[in-house]
Formats: structure tokens, C-alpha cells, sequence
């Protein structure tokens, strides 16, 4: 379907497929069924896709300079207690900002995992001033940065994708503070040392299969923040967890989403 599509002129399209996990507020899938979403430039090359196809009709979007429209969408937000995050087109807030210029990494505070995890990150730092963190799967590096600007001892970040990982750096020079260290790595044990709070925002099977390893870097007494999760998702990841010798703390649930929070003994 989606190459059939795209031969009729699609500019894209995006595939849901049964099982998949989709966004909350996307309508459910059909049972046993999958959905081909295509975007054209020009109505009738819409209406002739949808008739060759036999879907449904089209809907219209109006035109919009997208290379600016999309600022329309971030502001700032308060994300915990002293701190915010805002695009660098905005005026700073006052109180703890952190500029984030939204691009290819995920990670502008909009998210709600983002945003649970951001505002804990605050808490967990105003509770253990001078804690170190790590934070695994850092994207565009909002938390890391958050931290470094929170006055953690020693801040990391760690990322699979070099593309996010520029990012990261970029908006460590753009809120001009240093000192975080930024590591290529699809394991996060590679961080040296323990960390007293380490977050992870990841999704739920790589949460799972790291267990182990990003167990390793809580340091005693110190806190794992877990996020990614959807809130049916948080026995699973607690119990991978609790193998690992950490136990429950607390949970916060954000339109559907939840950050489950550890402790090592």
C-alpha cells in the first residue's frame, strides 16, 4: 500500500501496523488491521490516489509555510519546581531555563516523559544537591543540560545516535555551561563510575534488555528514574529492575504516560 502510494505521487506516508504501540489520543487500529496515512501536495492528485485505492476520502490541510509554522508549537514550559525549558527565539524565564532549539533529537520538554522525567530531575537535585547524573538515551540532551545548570557534581549523557549526540552538544554550547561528558555508546554501562540519580527515558523492551547494565550505575543509596513507559508498562519495567537487586520508590502518571522511580539500598 505504501508503495502503491508513493507511485501515485504521495510526498509521504506513515504505516501503522497491528501491535503497534500508537500515541495516545491516535485512534485504535481496526482489529487485525493496519492503516496507510498519505500526504499530497495537490488535492487531485489526493482525490485520484483515494480512488484508484478505494480508501477513504481525503481531507484537507491548508498550506502553511512549514519552516516557520512549526514554532508555533514550543513555548516555554515550567518543568519542575525552579526550572524551565524554552526555545532560544523566546525571552529566558526567569528561575533555572534551559534553551532547547527543536530539531532532530527528541527531547524539547513537550513530551510528557520528558517533562516527568525533567521535573524529578529538579526535585531529586534540590532534595541531594551536588548529586552526579547520567542520563542514558540523552536525545537532545534537555536533562543532562537541566542537571548541569541545577548544580550537579558530575553530569553524563549517553546516546546510540551521533546525530542526537550533536544536538546534545550543540545545546550544552547554546545554554553555555561545560563540563558534561557526552559518550557515543549503545551501552551505558561505558559511563565510568556510579551516578546518584540516573535517568532513563527509553521505551519498555530496551529498558528491559539493559537492565543489568544501566543497574550497574546506581550508585548506593542513589535513584533510577525510568521513563518511556506507558502506564500499563510499569509493573514490567519495575520488576526488571527489582531483579537487579533496586527497590520501588514511587510512580507519576501524565496523560497515559508514567516515570517509575528506584532506589539501590
Amino acid at each position: 500500500m505504501a508503495a502503491e502510494l508513493f507511485e501515485l505521487g504521495a510526498a509521504g506516508v506513515e504505516m501503522q501496523e497491528p501491535g503497534m504501540l500508537l500515541m495516545p489520543g491516535t485512534p485504535a487500529l481496526p482489529e487485525g488491521m493496519g492503516r496507510a496515512i498519505a500526504h499530497f501536495e495537490e488535492q487531485n492528485d489526493a482525490l485520484e490516489a483515494a480512488k484508484a485505492l478505494h480508501t477513504e476520502p481525503p481531507v484537507e490541510v491548508p498550506a502553511q509555510d512549514w519552516s516557520t509554522a512549526w514554532r508555533a508549537h514550543h513555548k516555554t514550559m515550567k518543568v519542575g519546581p525552579r526550572s524551565f525549558v524554552y526555545p532560544p527565539w523566546e525571552p529566558k524565564p526567569d528561575g533555572v531555563g534551559v534553551a532547547i532549539d527543536p530539531g532532530m533529537a527528541f527531547g524539547t520538554g513537550s513530551h510528557p516523559t520528558t517533562a516527568l522525567c525533567l521535573e524529578r530531575t529538579d526535585e531529586l537535585l534540590s532534595e541531594r544537591p551536588g548529586s552526579s547524573l547520567l542520563d542514558i538515551g540523552t536525545g537532545s540532551g534537555v536533562i543532562a543540560i537541566l542537571a548541569a545548570k541545577l548544580g550537579a557534581a558530575k553530569v553524563a549523557g549517553t546516546e546510540n545516535d551521533a546525530v542526537a549526540l550533536e544536538a546534545a552538544r550543540r545545546g550544552e554550547t547554546l545554554n553555555q555551561v561545560s563540563g558534561i561528558e557526552w559518550l557515543l555508546a549503545e551501552d551505558p554501562a561505558e559511563a565510568p563510575g556510579e551516578y546518584g540519580i540516573v535517568i532513563a527515558n527509553i521505551l519498555l523492551n530496551t529498558l528491559e534488555e539493559l537492565a543489568p547494565r544501566i543497574a550497574l550505575k546506581v550508585a548506593s543509596g542513589g535513584r533510577l528514574v525510568l521513563s518511556g513507559l506507558l502506564a500499563a508498562q510499569g509493573d514490567a519495567a519495575q520488576a526488571a529492575y527489582v531483579a537487579q537487586g533496586l527497590q520501588p520508590v514511587a510512580r507519576k502518571e501524565l496523560n497515559g504516560w508514567l516515570r517509575v522511580e528506584l532506589e539501590r539500598p
